[in-house]
């Protein structure tokens, strides 16, 4: 497996496992190009396994902070320990001293459970933040 930095040759990889993995709600063509853009304040984190992407993490940097805004692992790989991988290798890449932010769905056990197991703890609900009505659990770890 190989975890490396994103980029525009990536989308529709991208784009298919999103689709998959949240098919009531996938994020636009353009919404996932927008993040692959070079640009000093994002990256966009993907995981290989034979030459193929397999997921994918998403994240917004700011002073003393940064956003992990969207992350999936392809259906037929989820259940593996991709994910924590993947999410081992982001949080080492963190700077010290600083805060991770993230928004996950409620109903969403098996991601709420990775983030607890990352250290994540609950610091927020937003009510009826995704468009389906679903609230968010804001968590937070400090790296």
């Amino acid at each position: 497996m190989i975890i490396r930095i994103g980029n525009a040759i990536d989308l529709e990889p991208i784009l298919s496992i999103e689709k998959r993995a949240f098919p009531e709600l996938p994020w636009s063509r353009e919404m996932i190009n927008q993040e692959l853009q070079e640009n000093p304040d994002r990256n966009t984190w993907v995981t290989e396994a034979d030459g193929n992407i397999i997921g994918y993490c998403m994240v917004r940097y700011k002073p003393g902070e940064s956003h992990l805004i969207n992350m999936a692992i392809e259906p037929s790989y989820q259940k593996m320990g991709v994910g924590q991988k993947l999410l081992l290798h982001i949080l080492d890449h963190i700077p010290n001293n600083s805060s991770v932010f993230l928004e996950v769905k409620r109903g969403n056990f098996p991601a709420i459970n990775l983030y607890l197991d990352a250290g994540f703890e609950e610091v927020a609900i937003r009510e009826k933040y995704y468009t389906d009505g679903e609230d968010a659990i804001i968590m937070c770890l400090k790296v």
